[in-house]
């Protein structure tokens, strides 16, 4: 665990008790602050019963904080502290000058000996850091994997001088890390997204750019190339202090496409990614090999759940909006296509102009009627309103295909280029939800025997 001992004996609020709230909550009381807890979801008699609140903190309304002698308030990264409104408590902060700041700024406190390496960017982080953190442990370097993934960053233990902590941070993360210093950052790419928390897209790009502009003059900046924010600031950067390493799929390891967990060109950027931090830390070129071609991957990315002789099952359920689905589809021929939920502002975006492989497109949830009309002209679509009946439609037509030899292999693709709330609590229950009736209806193997194509070369 990571403790904060320059904390000791302050008054700290904690808003929000999720994951990252209460990871903060025991760091901070394992070196004796004064806590004040609040959570919107607890009742007035106090938290639920499997929560392990501890036993020096305060349980009360956030009105009832003594505001005058707080000296932080902690809040987590799903509660707006500015924008579209902020919550009451972190109006109350602004209003009284106290800062807000994120459970990682609490890690950070504890100044851990371990180089840190960040990970940010609208899509692919998690599987970069994932990625990064294996790599790292196969090379035999100690390292800690959390923030945005997996751990909280306090629930981490130092790895220590020899060591690595790689943190994903979400852009709210960013906002409310002040005293983040980097020995590496990763900026992947910027698409729009959560512009209602950042006040639109150039507040979002800034929230993003904090990961490379905390760099200290030994760091470097790691930086895609697929869109034009990132290219803006890696042009910016070139002249800073910091190294700079901007890279692209054709760098991605030749090793990835031995990874069928790495399938596509964003996730070759991802290993090149990788690549760069590796080499900057001494890593062979042989070590990196290894590493990046046992990757296991991780769930509802791109993930195979299922094969027939012909056809595999493809779970891309974290494919929320259409930048991350028009990846998809361009890792794979012969596609069918399930898609819909809980539409993004722009709708599907970039799938639209991704769809040349696509069969047909079944599809499902709030966003189908919209849609439908969106990709008329573009593709076939089945309008087939819930995943069952859209799993089982595309097996039917994918079996049908493949079995009279006008497709000799296909994928059922689920990227669903929408959010999962209109008809699953979240996007692992809707990715839990197709693995399960993938396996129903595929005879069972080992391994998917369809693989995509995926770009690479030698790292530069």
């Amino acid at each position: 665990m990571m403790l904060p001992q320059s904390m000791s004996g302050q008054t700290v609020g904690i808003l929000g008790l999720g994951v990252s709230g209460m990871a903060a909550a025991r760091a901070l009381a394992g070196v004796g602050v004064h806590l004040w807890l609040h959570d919107d979801s607890w009742s007035e008699t106090g938290a639920p019963a499997e929560i392990d609140v501890p036993t020096a903190a305060q349980i009360a309304a956030w009105q009832d904080w003594p505001w005058a002698s707080l000296d932080a308030m902690v809040i987590s990264p799903g509660i707006p502290h500015h924008l579209p409104a902020p919550h009451g408590a972190a109006a109350r902060a602004a209003e009284a000058g106290i800062p807000v700041i994120s459970e990682v700024e609490i890690a950070l406190r504890a100044r851990p000996s371990a180089r840190l390496i960040v990970i940010t960017g609208t899509n692919g982080k998690s599987t970069t850091t994932a990625l990064l953190g294996h790599c790292l442990a196969n090379a035999g370097i100690p390292v800690a994997v959390g923030g945005n993934i997996g751990d909280a960053a306090c629930n981490l233990d130092d790895p220590g001088p020899d060591g690595v902590i790689a943190l994903e941070m979400s852009s709210y993360q960013l906002e409310t890390t002040p005293s983040l210093t980097p020995d590496i950052a990763v900026l992947l790419n910027i698409t729009p997204d959560h512009l209602d928390r950042h006040g639109g897209l150039d507040g979002y790009v800034a929230a993003k750019a904090r990961a490379v502009t905390a760099l200290p003059a030994h760091g470097l900046a790691v930086i895609g190339s697929g869109d034009e924010h990132v290219v803006k600031l890696a042009d910016d950067l070139r002249d800073g202090a910091a190294a700079l390493s901007v890279i692209s799929p054709e760098m991605a390891p030749a090793a990835v496409r031995d990874c069928a967990a790495l399938a596509g060109d964003h996730n070759a950027e991802n290993a090149a990614a990788v690549a760069a931090c590796l080499q900057h830390l001494g890593c062979s070129d042989d070590a990196i090999a290894v590493g990046v071609s046992s990757f296991a991957g991780l769930p509802h990315r791109l993930q195979p759940v299922a094969n027939t002789s012909h056809l595999q099952f493809v779970n891309d359920s974290k494919a929320t909006n259409g930048v991350a689905a028009a990846r998809a589809l361009a890792a794979f021929d012969n596609i069918y296509w399930i898609a819909g939920g809980q539409a993004k502002d722009d709708g599907l975006g970039a799938a639209l102009d991704a769809t040349d492989k696509v069969r047909r497109a079944y599809l499902i949830g709030a966003s189908a009627p919209a849609f439908a009309a969106a990709l008329d002209g573009r593709c076939d679509v089945t309008m087939c309103g819930d995943l069952n009946t859209a799993t089982h439609t595309a097996f039917a037509d994918a079996s049908a295909d493949t079995g009279s030899a006008s497709v000799d292999s296909a994928t059922i693709l689920l990227s669903p280029a929408a959010a999962s709330f209109d008809q699953f609590a979240n996007f692992a229950a809707r990715g839990n939800a197709f693995a399960e009736l993938a396996r129903r209806l595929a005879t069972p193997a080992a391994a998917p025997k369809v693989s995509p194509k995926v770009r690479g070369g030698a790292h530069a």
